[in-house]
């Protein structure tokens, strides 16, 4: 049962206590009406309308109505270039009722407008929109009319509105570039997501659009603006909570406030409005609050507060919010290796497993509410408690933060701004704090949201990666005043105004920066391992104090390639494949460079595959093994709080193409995400070959010890023999890593080859296995692996099928591949021992024997019998 005390300190406001019989059916005075029926579009001052939907953008308009081919296919991206150059104008008829006539306030609110937009309703020019990212609210009472009126938005094409402030600044802006267009410049001066430019993952396809509903609000009387849960303290015997509403008013007036939970009014007040703006503080105490945990360390508790206000000639207005009750800080202590940063919730310090998020399309109105629920239901299958939102993307929907509150997925939210140098005019700086203060009062109610950082690698871009050095010595003065205005005071300030006590982390990474910014004092973002062609093994030698990027390149699945290629594509220098890998070097000059550093790790780890379904195969199998060694090292040097946090670079993919990410652009798992499922599990055993020792640590994100766990190793052959053993119980130390198993390299294998056996280690508690590791003392190419013979069984349950598999040998990478998109596995791309079986859990809506005319069973070393043909 959850006791609540409210206090109502109103100043200068009598408080009058009213008993409350029961719930009520509430019907609020506040109306609204979607303007989402009837529009239509057209390239601006053509003769011909044609249909369009809204919430949308032009691009998918164009494909609805069959004027451009699907952008995603093949090449058809490049030649769709001249849409992002061009005029729209949208246009739409609707009525108001004369009840809604008859309001005190009819307001016009756009929540996203893409990007640069003027808007006439009846023909009267009433907003020009200058930023995608805010919600515009415009008084149109006095504009509208009886009958029909007419609303129309004619979006400017962001070049034209960007070019003149590009040739007329007094120096010229940097920006991340990854393809030959000049212009990717010229969106640092307009308020869009920079992805929409073109990345080294996506696409460039500029949008323009109605990208976020457009309502038509009326009221009289008063209504609830906004309400801020702040929650001032809170430990597991009580919640301190203010409550403060943003109340307008047309009138003075009286009117009863109450609170409720559950349906039932906890406490009523009589209040007397002024006209205009008026803030109600509620201080409210919640004894023995249920407290919100990210995923893994326990449950996710929501709790929903309804307020109502009525006066007595019964205008009313309700707001609800739901929120999480915990208390979070990030900490940023000086110690004895350098600066903290971590993640204290609920006093506990919690390392953060993730990834970078970006956006799920280049066309948000296609991501749908199943779409987000996959993603983020795929990061908590595998034990992610962080989702970073990237700073080249947007501000997520509503849903997407809803999902993570109710997931426990904490979000690291960037601020839009990511690899550039932006102005910092007056003009350009008030339109980003109107932009900054919408977004955090939306958000900021979400136990989900942890952090706001300023922006995605603006900073290293401009001391690291040589661009300071393109600017004579008073421009990089004058650049560097400008950036601190920007990240270190409007912004911080606009977070300030609508949440003044959340953390604000002014660039990402802020370590790592030259010789005054070690990484021993912050985040970082590592690319020595990829761009910098540097082993796997450096990843063990780069270790921060939170890792906010890394990662590796793979390919979808052949399956998935299909859906975007025909067969003469499939091959690594087609024009499509490459059109699909964004990596690119010398100004998008360098087509190939994505591919051959993928194919250099490649050539170091693994045979040759023998053609190019194979060569993707293995290429997943290789992206799991870099970000694999990545993460047990970052775990295993938590210890102290050193290392407190890794979240890889990327979950998720816009288009279909090669990338870092772990899940495809279709949803499908890639060998990376199957692999973190294990390796973020909250019991981690991550053996370290060190000096002569093979040495197992055990990481553990459990807040309590684990008694009388068992840690073994084996040390096998590929046959499945058991040549050295060794079993101790221990307890697990809780929230922390600790060597508990070591032996010498030599007295595990004695005589036996380095490439013919391996150890497996395994923790278990109460006969349940907590983690399963593998060490092997080769790399993959070197290994004497035999050929495997891999059978199956499959019987129907509910949900699926469960498929039993059988090896006779080692089989590394075992890969169920089907091209049945309705079919998912709890397992894949793993390794089994000689003469094993595993269980595997395949959930569909299919038959058992539809299926199995669709599974192919392969393990490595049927990737690579041949000549190979797949790399050049």
């Amino acid at each position: 049962m959850i006791k609540l005390k409210f206090n109502l300190l109103l100043t200068g406001i009598a408080v009058t206590m009213i008993a409350c019989n029961g719930p009520k059916e509430i019907v609020t005075s506040v109306s609204e009406m979607n303007i989402d029926k009837g529009w239509q579009y057209r390239k601006a001052n053509d003769s011909v309308w044609s249909s369009a939907s809204v919430p949308g953008n032009v691009h998918t308009d164009l494909l609805n109505d069959r004027v451009i081919e699907d952008p995603f296919y093949r090449l058809n991206e490049k030649n769709q270039q001249w849409i992002g150059e061009t005029d729209w104008e949208y246009e739409t008829r609707f009525e108001v009722s004369d009840q809604m006539l008859e309001e005190q306030n009819i307001n016009l609110v756009f929540e996203g407008l893409d990007t640069y937009a003027d808007v006439y309703l009846n023909e009267e020019k009433i907003l020009a929109a200058k930023n995608m990212f805010r919600t515009w609210d415009v008084d149109v009472r006095a504009k509208l009319k009886r009958g029909q009126n007419t609303l129309r938005i004619y979006f400017h094409n962001v070049f034209k509105i960007n070019r003149p402030k590009y040739d007329n600044a007094e120096y010229r802006l940097q920006a991340f570039r990854n393809n030959d267009q000049a212009d990717v410049k010229l969106n640092l001066y307009s308020r869009k997501a920079g992805f929409h430019y073109g990345w080294d993952w996506g696409p460039r396809l500029i949008t323009a659009g109605i990208w976020r509903p457009i309502k038509l609000k009326s009221w009289s009387d008063f209504k609830i603006d906004n309400v801020f849960y702040k929650q001032k303290k809170v430990t597991t015997e009580l919640a301190e909570i203010s409550a403060e509403f943003e109340i307008s008013s047309t009138s003075e007036t009286t009117a009863d406030m109450v609170i409720s939970h559950e349906g039932k009014p906890l406490a009523t007040q009589m209040v007397t409005l002024k006209p205009g703006a008026n803030t109600i503080v509620v201080p409210m105490k919640i004894e023995q609050p249920k407290l919100w945990w990210t995923n893994g360390l326990g449950e996710q508790p929501l709790y929903t507060f309804e307020t109502t206000i009525k006066s007595k000639d019964g205008a009313t207005d309700m707001m609800s919010k739901r929120i999480g009750i915990r208390s979070l800080e990030i900490v940023r202590d000086d110690d004895e290796f350098g600066k903290s940063l971590y993640v204290k919730l609920n006093g506990v310090p919690v390392f953060m497993k993730g990834a970078n998020y970006i956006p799920q399309d280049n066309f948000q109105n296609r991501v749908t509410k199943e779409r987000y629920e996959h993603i983020l239901g795929s990061a908590k299958e595998a034990n992610m408690n962080m989702i970073r939102v990237w700073g080249g993307g947007i501000y997520e929907e509503d849903i997407f933060y809803d999902l993570c509150d109710e997931k426990g997925l904490l979000v690291w939210q960037d601020i839009m701004f990511a690899c550039g140098m932006y102005p910092s005019d007056d003009d350009f700086l008030e339109n980003v704090r109107n932009e900054v203060v919408d977004n955090v009062t939306r958000l900021r109610n979400h136990p989900s949201i942890a952090l706001f950082c300023g922006n995605n690698e603006n900073e290293i871009s401009w001391y690291s990666w040589g661009w300071k050095e393109l600017y004579e010595e008073d421009v990089q003065k004058q650049y560097e005043a400008d950036l601190k205005k920007l990240f270190y005071k409007t912004i911080p300030n606009a977070i300030a105004e609508a949440h003044p006590d959340i953390y604000y982390h002014p660039t990402s990474p802020i370590a790592g920066i030259g010789d005054d910014r070690p990484k021993e004092d912050g985040d970082t973002h590592y690319w020595g391992v990829w761009h910098g062609k540097e082993p796997f093994k450096n990843f063990e030698e780069n270790v921060s104090r939170f890792v906010s990027e890394y990662g590796f390149q793979s390919y979808p699945e052949f399956a998935s390639i299909k859906k975007f290629s025909i067969k003469e594509d499939w091959f690594l220098e087609s024009d499509v494949m490459r059109s699909h890998q964004r990596c690119m070097a010398d100004e998008g000059k360098d087509l190939d460079y994505g591919n051959r550093l993928i194919n250099t790790y490649l050539e170091r780890n693994f045979n040759k595959p023998k053609d190019f379904e194979n060569y993707v195969y293995v290429v997943q199998a290789l992206q799991a093994k870099g970000v694999k060694i990545a993460v047990e090292s970052h775990r295993r040097n938590r210890t102290d709080n050193y290392c407190m946090g890794t979240l890889y670079w990327q979950i998720d993919d816009c288009w279909p193409a090669a990338s870092w990410s772990s899940i495809d652009y279709y949803g499908k798992w890639k060998a990376l995400h199957y692999q973190m499922k294990k390796t973020y599990g909250q019991i981690l055993v991550a053996p370290l070959e060190k000096e002569g020792k093979l040495i197992a640590y055990i990481v553990s994100d459990e807040l309590n010890p684990i008694e009388n766990a068992k840690i073994s190793a084996q040390v096998l052959d590929f046959e499945g023999n058991q040549l050295w053993s060794k079993t101790e119980t221990v307890t697990i130390a809780p929230n922390t890593s600790q060597e508990y198993l070591a032996a010498e390299v030599e007295d595990l294998l004695k005589e036996t080859d380095r490439k013919s056996a391996y150890v497996k280690m395994t923790v278990s508690s109460e006969n349940k296995v907590l983690s399963e590791n593998r060490y092997f003392f080769k790399k993959d190419r070197d290994l004497d692996l035999p050929k495997a013979n891999i059978t199956y069984t499959a019987k129907p349950v509910d949900g699926g099928f469960e498929m039993t598999l059988t090896s006779d040998k080692l089989a590394k990478y075992v890969y169920i591949a089907t091209e049945n998109d309705d079919l998912f596995l709890s397992d894949n791309y793993f390794d089994m021992d000689g003469g094993t079986t595993k269980v595997i859990k395949v959930e569909t809506k299919s038959e058992v024997a539809e299926i199995a005319t669709h599974i192919k069973i392969i393990s490595l070393t049927d990737s690579y019998d041949g000549n190979g043909d797949a790399v050049k």
